[in-house]
């Protein structure tokens, strides 16, 4: 039956997991590079935090208007720009010889990898239905883990063997590299496709737009969009979860040499731990957000794990933070990324049932509000680290995590935006 329908939209679907795993190697270099760094400059904590909370600043720049782009002149251009933007600067990072002059730089790439996640799920809400949201929107983020995992692997032989400025070097020609695969295979919607055949072109529209009440045949305002609760809702529960996510995508290497005295080649081999078991729970988050709201409802289905993840990831980051061996840190780390990023699936599919139509615009809010934990994340942690130890950062991430499950359960209702009239 698959056969006959086609397949082009998963094309479409791995080419965005590649485009989120060269991102992934671009923004994960300074995490891995990390303890090389601070040793050459002579960095703290607070330092090196301030360094990662660079990237932050310029992401939350350019994600909201990227979301609103997108869905107005298509995602094709905007992501093309701004992933040769970041490629740019990525390879001028090591060239940063002040404290100052290096955040600048990464300020930039922080701009130009702004706009790839609201681009990516406008691209994701027009090539899929959806009753396949959540697998699509699941499987495309498997290259945030896949990207930071591979990142860990040949960064640390890079370093190794060469030197922390080499990783920036390589990475910054792998943008360049998927701006050509998409031009030649990637396309803005399915019906600009002449490859697609009818009946995948049928299949896709058919659940696009044709839910009663849904708002893919009505107009919606900013205002209709921009003060619905629920969508407030999910955005800060999204927040919350990246609090903890880019805690430990920034500080993880860090926490393992420093904290729990691994070599920066044991540190980087295992901080790839997490990542890989978050290739398999991406994924499988977008499985069971579409299972439970087909039995459940959207609103219950799109929620439920979600809510499930946050609470269990934030318990085992919590008790992981006490762990007494660091192969037990680690384990009960991993468990929490891997209940973390469960999350996913469910969390962008919502936007997509809210208003498939301003999907990217809902996402590059989710991403703009969600770029402050971003922000707030590698600095409060060298803060909290500087002052008390790498065990209260951990417990402060654990918190945001359930507080995120708070607010998804008691403010967001996942259903469609009605206008205002």
């Amino acid at each position: 039956m698959e056969q006959k329908i086609g397949n082009k939209r998963w094309l479409v679907i791995a080419l965005l997991v590649i485009c989120y795993t060269f991102m992934y190697f671009g923004r994960s270099a300074v995490s891995i590079a990390g303890p090389a760094m601070m040793e050459s400059n002579n960095w703290n904590a607070t330092q090196f935090g301030l360094v990662s909370t660079a990237f932050f600043i310029g992401y939350a720049m350019t994600m909201l208007p990227a979301g609103a782009l997108a869905d107005r002149f298509g995602a094709t251009k905007v992501i093309v720009a701004g992933t040769l933007f970041w490629s740019i600067f990525t390879f001028f990072s090591p060239f940063g010889g002040t404290i100052g002059a290096f955040m600048f730089i990464r300020v930039l790439v922080g701009m130009g990898q702004g706009v790839t996640l609201p681009s990516a799920s406008s691209l994701v809400s027009k090539w899929v239905p959806k009753k396949e949201a959540g697998l699509a929107q699941g499987l495309t983020l498997v290259g945030v883990p896949l990207g930071t995992a591979l990142t860990m692997l040949v960064g640390v032989q890079l370093i190794k063997y060469f030197s922390w400025q080499t990783i920036f070097y390589s990475f910054a020609f792998l943008g360049p590299i998927w701006t050509v695969i998409w031009l030649l295979f990637g396309k803005d919607r399915p019906e600009l496709d002449p490859k697609i055949s009818k009946s995948e072109l049928d299949y896709i529209k058919s659940d696009q737009g044709s839910n009663p009440g849904a708002s893919q045949g009505v107009s919606l305002s900013n205002n209709d969009i921009f003060k619905n609760k629920s969508v407030w809702g999910a955005t800060i529960a999204y927040f919350c979860y990246n609090y903890v996510f880019y805690l430990l995508l920034t500080w993880l290497p860090t926490y393992l040499v420093l904290g729990r005295g691994f070599t920066l080649v044991k540190s980087g081999y295992f901080t790839m731990i997490p990542y890989i078991v978050a290739i398999f729970t991406y994924p499988l988050g977008g499985v069971l957000a579409d299972l439970a709201s087909k039995k459940y409802g959207q609103n219950v289905g799109r929620k439920m794990f979600p809510i499930i993840g946050l609470v269990v990831g934030g318990c085992a980051l919590f008790v992981g933070a006490q762990a007494s061996s660091a192969g037990m840190a680690i384990v009960l780390i991993a468990a929490s990324m891997g209940f973390l990023t469960l999350t996913q699936g469910g969390f962008f599919s919502m936007p997509i049932i809210f208003a498939p139509r301003n999907a990217g615009k809902i996402v590059g809010l989710y991403g703009f509000i969600g770029t402050f934990a971003g922000i707030s994340a590698p600095l409060l942690t060298g803060l909290v680290v500087d002052s008390y130890g790498y065990n209260y950062a951990l417990f402060l991430g654990a918190g945001m995590a359930l507080l995120g499950a708070v607010f998804l359960l008691t403010i967001c209702k996942v259903k469609p935006i009605e206008p205002q009239i």
